[in-house]
């Protein structure tokens, strides 16, 4: 019911982000991974600089095992400002991107970069 309700409401307002992110969530808990990462991308378009969008993508992206592109929208969520690092490591949708050696890279990086912008202070 839930999906049919919100693509009616997303007829009439492609642009209503709510909806779009709740549908989004929807898809891909039902298991529809490709229409909910096309969803994820209709986001990203409506909300660049939106970290949550970002992580959202990066999880469509490691649900599909498309790990490049998860990893790479991590970095984007992190350079945006997600800060959630407990959910990145424990959210089951990132299953296949922490098996990436990138994965671990690229948190060690945030954190170094975390480290030094708090001995600044």
């Amino acid at each position: 019911f839930e999906l049919d309700f919100f693509e009616r409401i997303l007829q009439r307002s492609p642009d209503y982000v709510d909806v779009l992110r709740a549908h989004a969530n929807n898809l891909t808990a039902k298991g529809l991974y490709a229409r909910g990462l096309a969803a994820d991308r209709r986001l990203i378009r409506l909300r660049p600089n939106d970290p949550v969008a970002h992580y959202n993508i990066a999880c469509s992206y490691s649900l599909l095992h498309m790990n490049d592109a998860a990893i790479a929208s991590l970095d984007s969520s992190l350079k945006l400002g997600y800060r959630d690092l407990e959910q990145m490591l424990s959210d089951p949708d990132l299953e296949h991107a922490r098996k990436d050696a990138r994965f671990v890279g690229l948190l060690g990086r945030y954190l170094l970069k975390l480290k030094k912008a708090s001995q600044t202070r």
